[in-house]
């Protein structure tokens, strides 16, 4: 604030600077010669007699001199001098700026996701300075609860432990800018920073957006006798804009992920994707079962009900097989009422097992009322029983045949 002053004094002052070399500088250093002179001479002729006359007027002469013109130099000297300084001040701490949002923009575009940025955050963070503490604070998936995701941890440091719950009763995120508050005591101070008990703090509230929007802060704490360093404050500014641009991209990128490899109906994962995974498999020598599993009768079922009907069973169907199966093991929809089931580690006596128990799982499902009854058959075959993913589908497709042909509702094995 004191240089932005003394620049906007310079226009005035400037004009009375000695070195300055304006006209009325000049005219005002000849001014001062002039009557310096001739003060000296009277004065000299009054105190001295003869040749003493001159000595003295050299004497007063010089003294008046110096103290007329070496005394508002040194005073416009010293004046440069502090500005000169105080530049070089905004230029290192500018400088460092550059170089801290430079760093931190780069560890960030190496974050692949969620987890990644939130530790490149904190990280960031900690670097600033250790007598600080601070939490990001960010909203879950329904966008209504603020969930604490990351902190630091600073031993002396006071903690950085904020209760608002929701996005709309943080002052800085329903307000979308940036909040500072000297004391946590004062009238005016964060109502959940005043009623934290313990210290009385300084605090420091930065939102955090998302494509224009809001959806969590920065929030940092100080004791109240300590205020926030400029490198401090620009820091945390910068970790709350470029946090909220790499998750919006992240999610973004997630999501677009998401889409390009699952079934939009059903959530599981699309036949391209589940291909891939197989393949990867095959890559490591991994051994897996693999089920084809088709919904019994569907045709009759979506002339019957409606295709509504249908693709509220496809999707109880998907919901049982997430439910029931393990987190590693593959779900596909394969295409139309067709899914594909990989087990990783199963022969095909154990995967039977595990479809049976998905079986029961749907007839107590389809009991209830929300979906028309329905059954499903599968055939089960061993990863040894093909070279291919296509071998395998094939082997497996005849098994499903058979238990089609036997009745459906059950599965078959291949004996191959």
């Amino acid at each position: 604030m004191k240089v932005t002053m003394t620049q906007a004094e310079r226009p005035t002052t400037r004009r009375f600077d000695p070195m300055s070399g304006t006209w009325l500088s000049i005219v005002l250093d000849l001014v001062w010669v002039v009557i310096v002179n001739l003060v000296s001479f009277r004065v000299a002729n009054r105190v001295a007699d003869g040749p003493w006359t001159v000595v003295a007027y050299v004497i007063l002469s010089g003294v008046g001199m110096f103290v007329l013109t070496a005394v508002p130099l040194r005073y416009f000297l010293m004046r440069q001098r502090r500005e000169a300084e105080a530049r070089e001040v905004l230029l290192s701490n500018e400088s460092a700026r550059r170089i801290f949002d430079a760093r931190l923009g780069r560890a960030f575009d190496m974050a692949g996701d969620e987890a990644a940025v939130l530790a490149v955050a904190t990280r960031a963070v900690q670097s600033l300075s250790t007598t600080i503490g601070v939490e990001v604070l960010l909203a879950d998936s329904s966008k209504a609860h603020l969930m604490r995701a990351a902190h630091t941890d600073f031993a002396g440091a006071p903690a950085a432990c904020c209760d608002v719950g929701t996005p709309r009763s943080c002052p800085a995120v329903s307000q979308g800018h940036a909040l500072t508050f000297d004391d946590s005591e004062e009238f005016d101070a964060c109502p959940h920073l005043r009623d934290r008990g313990g210290d009385p703090l300084r605090a420091m509230c930065i939102p955090v957006s998302v494509m224009g929007s809001s959806v969590g802060v920065v929030h940092a704490v100080h004791r109240r006798d300590t205020t926030f360093a400029e490198r401090e404050v620009s820091g945390l500014a910068a970790v709350a804009q470029m946090l909220g641009s790499r998750i919006g991209l992240v999610t973004a990128m997630s999501e677009s992920q998401l889409q390009a490899n699952t079934d939009p109906l059903t959530g599981l994962l699309n036949r391209r994707s589940l291909e891939n995974e197989v393949h990867a498999l095959m890559q490591d020598s991994q051994h897996f079962a693999l089920v084809l599993a088709d919904l019994d009768h569907f045709k009759n079922l979506n002339d019957t009900h409606g295709h509504d009907a249908g693709d509220r069973a496809l999707r109880m169907f998907s919901r049982i097989l997430r439910r029931t199966l393990r987190e590693n093991d593959l779900l596909c929809r394969y295409g139309g009422e067709e899914f594909l089931i990989v087990l990783p580690g199963l022969t095909t006596e154990q995967a039977a097992v595990v479809f049976d128990r998905v079986r029961l799982e749907l007839d107590t499902a389809a009991s209830s009322g929300q979906v028309p009854p329905f059954t499903v058959s599968a055939g089960v075959v061993d990863s040894a029983h093909g070279a291919t993913l296509a071998d395998l589908v094939t082997n497996a497709d005849e098994c499903l045949m058979r238990a089609k042909a036997g009745g459906r509702n059950q599965s078959v094995m291949s004996t191959a």
